[in-house]
């Protein structure tokens, strides 16, 4: 592969990591003898390619440590964590899983694993945990030993957890392998402790810690066997361990505290002794400090309430309802002020008792500089609000924000869901979204108002642009926007087939190359209308044709000059071609796409409205109730209970536009084999 020889003449083999992320990379065996010259490489990244399936063996790829193969076309799972299984040292692996329990199948299948998709593992992670919680600890005065027996016991009751499991020898060989590497890491913490000058007791203590991790190895195997064979006992077990784990920590904790206590005990006498004489001065000024704390904690709920406020007008404005804005920003400007020059009074009366400030009240006056720093930006910032001062994004800059905000809500959601609480909206997470990435109330409104005025400018000419509006205002459901994702991976991919089936000789980098001219630039009108004709039906090919017309260009003359034979040859095949630019080209299908999602959905947007009567895109159960009623799509009580028990499962009583455009995607209208939202899109013609 390209990218990899000039990686090996600019860089030799001697790196640790590689990035491969979106090579369009089809087929990793053709890659994989350059990535085997690479002996140190810990870290690969095959983010966005195109991959179906990985090499059946890996295990060349000794050190390789972490890998992200996200964002590719895999089609089984299983063939793939087979793959991943020959790869001997892999312990953080980043790819895109739809459930649970895909989740739960990499765990079991690569135990070797420490971290999945930036998450630690459960397993593992009690044991971090375990030797976090017990990294100090005091003293008994026995000694302590950990002698080769005791290594020996250890790993005999390993051998015999593990033949309990009766894995396939390949999984035994894991096992075995994650094993021994536990050993050798616990052995060498415990050498490097023991090679420093220490007290006996701590000593004593890492021997123990060590012993500790050692049968930790043995209990976790032995709870993940039951996982596998019996559920409610790997519970109990899973119980046990942990309570035994917590008398373990708190008896060491409780250890250490006792000569803590006889340090602190000793300090605390001492300060005793000097502040004995200021003690009546400080508790007044302590008292003082308390009370102006309690007066700024009240400020500041003011300023949350009137957070909110802002916040509600933003959303007026950018739904059309006209408001009296500047009026209202001025009224709030008065009332900082006011409340600003009665907190600078704080600041004065503070300044006076610096020299007498208890060490206790020090984080009480930081809260109060830090609360008096907010009330700055407040005052200096407030006026900015108006719509008229927000400043301008490029569309670049709003295209990259608007993949943010797609990202978090994902995030969001699964979060939602793993807490049982109800999604939001698009338009209730774009505000979460700001409050969470800035925080400042002046920020937020400034970025509300620049993705609002973003929306206006750009809307009509990205599509992108326009799905993210309208996915805002609940006219269109978060998924589509899926859609028109893979409407343009199939546009490029049939634009390399057209290529590669016109040009059976070039080879594939000359592909590569004629593609990447085409998309920064113009494809030629057979091209276009080859596409076209391959992606839809006659009546729908005809309709996109006749936008296209008006886009395409004739081929222009070109001045006489000398030229190379390529160039004059290029000229004479182009000379009649007429050509559209890719970008326009790409944006009328994805118009087409949409609007046709627009009308396919049109009935049923206008019996959700009805029932969503504050237009938030949020309706209840009752509303649900009565929204399937007035479809009329022929179900009973068990029916709708049923997508309750789906759409709503906690009864949070919040059902999102795009929820329910998801579920009657999914369910098939009673008595038919058609989805529901395709009958009601049906009966609406």
């Amino acid at each position: 592969m390209e990218v990899l020889q000039k990686i090996i003449q600019k860089s030799g083999t001697n790196l640790s990591l590689i990035d491969l992320e979106f090579k369009q990379i089809e087929n990793l065996k053709e890659v994989l003898p350059l990535l085997i010259q690479f002996k140190n490489l810990k870290e690969l990244n095959l983010h966005g390619n195109r991959l179906r399936q990985l090499p059946d063996d890996l295990s060349q790829l000794k050190n390789l440590e972490t890998l992200d193969i996200t964002n590719n076309m895999f089609e089984n799972l299983q063939q793939v964590v087979q793959s991943l299984k020959t790869l001997p040292s892999l312990n953080h692996l980043e790819i895109a899983l739809k459930s649970k329990e895909e989740e739960e199948f990499i765990i079991e299948n690569l135990p070797q694993l420490v971290m999945l998709n930036q998450q630690a593992i459960k397993i593992e992670d009690q044991s971090e945990q375990q030797s976090d919680m017990q990294s100090e600890r005091s003293a008994t005065g026995l000694e302590i030993t950990l002698q080769q027996e005791d290594l020996e016991q250890m790993a005999l009751l390993h051998d015999s957890i593990k033949e309990l499991r009766k894995e396939d020898e390949e999984s035994e060989k894991q096992i075995s392998s994650v094993f021994e590497n536990s050993v050798k890491t616990i052995m060498k913490e415990l050498q490097t402790k023991l090679a420093q000058k220490t007290p006996e007791h701590i000593t004593n203590l890492t021997i123990l810690k060590a012993k500790y991790n050692l049968y930790e190895v043995c209990f976790q195997l032995f709870i993940r066997y039951f996982k596998l064979t019996d559920k409610k006992l790997e519970q109990i077990l899973t119980k046990i361990h942990d309570q035994h784990q917590q008398i373990f920590t708190d008896m060491t904790n409780v250890i250490m505290n006792v000569r803590d206590n006889q340090s602190i005990q000793s300090i605390q006498k001492k300060l005793l002794e000097t502040n004995s004489g200021q003690s009546n001065q400080e508790k007044g000024t302590e008292q003082r400090l308390r009370q102006e704390l309690q007066e700024l904690q009240s400020y500041t709920r003011e300023i949350e309430q009137e957070n909110k406020t802002y916040l509600e007008l933003l959303i007026k404005y950018g739904k059309g309802e006209k408001i009296q804005l500047h009026q209202i920003l001025n009224n709030q400007q008065k009332t900082e002020n006011q409340n600003i020059d009665n907190s600078s009074q704080f600041i004065q009366q503070n300044n006076n008792d610096k020299t007498i400030a208890l060490n206790l009240i020090r984080p009480q006056q930081n809260q109060y500089a830090s609360i008096q720093n907010k009330n700055n930006q407040l005052q200096s910032n407030v006026l900015v609000q108006a719509p008229q001062l927000v400043k301008m994004l490029t569309l670049k800059q709003f295209k990259d924000l608007i993949q943010e905000i797609y990202e978090s809500k994902l995030k969001f959601d699964q979060k939602c869901s793993d807490s049982h609480l109800p999604r939001e909206t698009m338009e209730q997470h774009m505000y979460t979204f700001l409050n969470q990435k800035y925080g400042l109330k002046s920020l937020i409104l400034e970025w509300a108002s620049c993705i609002i005025n973003a929306l206006k400018r750009y809307g009509n000419d990205d599509n992108d642009v326009a799905v993210f509006g309208k996915i805002l205002r609940n006219e269109c459901d978060e998924e589509f926007r899926f859609v028109q994702g893979q409407v343009k991976n199939t546009i490029l991919e049939l634009l390399k087939m057209y290529l590669r089936g016109k040009f059976p000789l070039k080879t594939n980098a000359d592909i590569k190359e004629m593609m990447n001219q085409r998309v920064n630039s113009f494809i030629f009108q057979e091209e276009a209308e080859d596409i076209i004709k391959y992606m839809y039906n006659q009546e729908d090919s005809e309709l996109i044709l006749n936008k296209l017309k008006q886009y395409f260009l004739l081929p222009a003359k070109h001045v006489e000059k000398r030229m190379t034979r390529e160039e004059q040859l290029q000229i004479v095949n182009e000379k009649d071609k007429s050509k559209i630019e890719f970008s326009i080209f790409q944006k009328v299908i994805l118009d087409f796409q949409m609007k046709s999602h627009e009308k396919y959905l049109s009935k049923f947007i206008q019996q959700f409205k009805l029932q969503d009567q504050d237009q938030n895109g949020i309706i209840d159960e009752n509303e649900f109730r009565q929204l399937i009623t007035d479809l009329n799509i022929g179900t009973n009580d068990f029916d709708i209970q049923r997508y309750l028990n789906k759409i709503d499962p906690y009864n949070n009583q919040q059902i999102t536009f795009s929820q329910c455009v998801q579920l009657f995607s999914q369910e098939q209208a009673p008595g038919t084999n058609v989805p529901i939202i395709q009958k009601i899109s049906v009966e609406s013609f």
